[in-house]
Formats: structure tokens, C-alpha cells, sequence
């Protein structure tokens, strides 16, 4: 009986504190033009959810449990709508400008390791035509 009484609402009983579960209906639809806060809270609370046997969740919280596992957003958004936080691209471009750094130091030690070989060549040449050994 408790359990029909609390199925629209999600109650913390000894708290007394009511909690009422964000809407679901159409998430896919609306998802791109949602708030961060709200989509966080959205995917914190379909991971509680999911905490128990997906039997005992409704069908409208297993289909959005799914698109947000799943669905076209985020890095599986198709090329020019993803939704990149500033964190990652401050990130990627970190991580881009060391690998430029690293290429640019690459291309000097190649170029002072041909000059310290050709001088080592002359050296041996030098070396060999006055018979030193």
C-alpha cells in the first residue's frame, strides 16, 4: 500500500523532506536546450534509479536511462552539434600544444643529430686518409 502511495513521489520518510523526480516525457526532444544543472540532476537521478532492479522502474526512466547512456549527444552528437564543456577544450588544448612542443623539439634533435653525424663522418675520413687508427 505504502509503495502505490509513494510511486508518484520519491519520499525520504524520516526526514520528512519530499523529493519530486524531474520530467522525463519526450528527454530526447528536449535535452540539447535543457539547463547543466538540470541534465546532471536528470543523470544523478537515473543512476539512483538504476541502483535497483530495472523492473521496478518505469518504462519512461528505462527509455531515458538509455538515451543518455546511448543517444546523439555529447560525443555521439553528429560532427558540428556536439556540446564540448569548456574544461575539455581547455584540455584538448593543452594536450594538442604539448604534442606541438613535443613534434617542434623532435625536429631540432633530428637536425643536430645529422650535423653530429656528418662531423663524425669528416672525423673518421680525416682519420683514416692520415693513417691514424
Amino acid at each position: 500500500m505504502l509503495a502505490r502511495l509513494a510511486a508518484p513521489r520519491q519520499v525520504r520518510l524520516l526526514s520528512g523532506i519530499g523529493y519530486i523526480p524531474p520530467k522525463l516525457d519526450e528527454l530526447s526532444k528536449r535535452w540539447p536546450e535543457m539547463s547543466g544543472p538540470l541534465k546532471e540532476e536528470i543523470v544523478e537521478y537515473l543512476t539512483w534509479r538504476m541502483e535497483d532492479s530495472w523492473k521496478t522502474m518505469p518504462r519512461e526512466e528505462i527509455k531515458a536511462a538509455y538515451f543518455i547512456s546511448y543517444g546523439p549527444w555529447g560525443p555521439r552528437s553528429p560532427s558540428g552539434q556536439g556540446q564540448l564543456s569548456p574544461a575539455f577544450l581547455v584540455w584538448k588544448g593543452l594536450f594538442n600544444a604539448i604534442l606541438f612542443l613535443a613534434l617542434g623539439v623532435s625536429i631540432v634533435n633530428l637536425k643536430r643529430d645529422k650535423e653530429l653525424e656528418e662531423k663524425l663522418k669528416r672525423l673518421e675520413e680525416q682519420s683514416d686518409s692520415s693513417g691514424l687508427s
